[in-house]
């Protein structure tokens, strides 16, 4: 159960599991190392929470 709350505290952030990258600036040069610039998502709250913060400007744009 768990772990649902850590999917759905991401999905409400904006993140609905697509790749997220550790750097931007080569994320769209696509190569034979390209998964190693994806970044981990999460399996706890508090590496969600970081998550979040660290990786906001990559969130989709959330409806208001």
């Amino acid at each position: 159960m768990k772990a649902w709350k850590v999917v759905s505290f991401l999905y409400d952030h904006g993140f609905n599991y697509q790749h997220i990258y550790k750097d931007l600036s080569i994320s769209n040069k696509i190569n034979k190392d390209s998964s190693n610039n994806y970044v981990n998502y999460p399996e706890t709250m508090e590496e969600a929470k970081e998550f979040v913060q660290e990786y906001r400007n990559q969130a989709r744009k959330l409806e208001e």
